[in-house]
């Protein structure tokens, strides 16, 4: 399945819905995110993309872009970048760190409060 497509996303949140780890970890961060995924060769990806969801509900959940004063999180990468850590090639911390991914809105101590969470979710991704 190729990542960054509605399909592609739709499997991810049925994985994160009922993945046991991410629900217990993720109790308490009860926030919206929005991913912006930004077209790139490495990344294999045509055009611009964006989906999001509540955390760690994942429900309600959106395909496409949602205005930024609708949502919580903002965070803006590569498609290749996004891949690297989907894959766990690259860690989210260093690429928010370095400038790989950037967040546009929300803190960084909230993602980072909620590592464990984070991981899972990471986890998770890198499998669909």
């Amino acid at each position: 399945m190729q990542r960054f497509t509605k399909e592609w996303f739709n499997s991810v949140v049925e994985k994160l819905k009922t993945d046991g780890e991410f629900q217990e970890k993720g109790k308490g961060f009860d926030s919206s995110m929005h991913l912006r995924v930004l077209k790139d060769r490495k990344g294999k990806l045509s055009k611009d993309v964006a989906f999001g969801m509540w955390l760690p509900t994942c429900d309600p959940y959106w395909f496409g872009e949602k205005p930024i004063d609708e949502v919580d999180i903002v965070v803006e990468g590569k498609a290749g970048v996004l891949v690297d850590v989907f894959t766990g090639k690259k860690n989210v911390v260093v690429a928010l760190s370095t400038g790989g991914l950037k967040l546009k809105k929300g803190s960084v101590n909230k993602l980072t409060g909620s590592l464990g969470a984070l991981n899972r979710f990471l986890d998770v991704i890198g499998l669909v």
